[in-house]
């Protein structure tokens, strides 16, 4: 998302003008995933580099964390016995809505949250904080994300979770 967003920022400045044949090509050498951050909507990038773009999807108010110290990606992929099945290969409307959301897990938790134990009392924490609808941990972490429907419950978890954790960073966005 990074290197997708100073890209965007050159081209919207006029800093660099290029066709969006380009941009593509530009992104596929950075990472596989920076395409998603070109022109950010609900999107799916599937294993097979295939992306599917949905019109409607749920809009969620946000609470991200992240704890004062980061993990190491490559400390919890070595740990990974086994991966589970894709379940976005095929993508299709309905795994965009709650009820499918509520379903998909991040395997890494595991294996993160035995590695730095406090992910697992943010995470913990989080779910008891104003009853978002889901908490999950991005990738191989550390930051922490807890959905909620409504942004005055967002914004009132996130002055409550700056009293408890002072040290640690956190912000509300939303879903696009």
């Amino acid at each position: 998302m990074n290197a997708a967003t100073v890209l965007n920022f050159l081209i919207k400045k006029n800093f660099i003008k290029i066709s969006q044949k380009k941009v593509l090509q530009i992104t596929k050498l950075i990472g596989s995933d920076v395409i998603l951050g070109i022109n950010p909507k609900s999107t799916i990038l599937s294993s097979n580099g295939v992306i599917k773009k949905f019109l409607k999807t749920s809009n969620f108010n946000i609470l991200l964390v992240q704890p004062n110290f980061g993990c190491s990606t490559k400390k919890i992929y070595s740990e990974v016995k086994k991966f589970s099945k894709p379940k976005l290969n095929n993508p299709k409307k309905d795994m965009m809505n709650l009820k499918s959301l509520l379903k998909y897990e991040n395997d890494l938790e595991k294996i993160a949250f035995t590695k730095y134990p406090k992910l697992k009392i943010l995470k913990s924490y989080l779910e008891n904080l104003n009853q978002p609808l889901f908490v999950r941990m991005t990738g191989s972490g550390s930051v922490i994300i807890a959905y909620y429907q409504k942004k005055q419950d967002c914004e009132l978890a996130k002055l409550r979770f700056k009293r408890k954790f002072k040290n640690f960073w956190c912000n509300t966005s939303k879903t696009i």
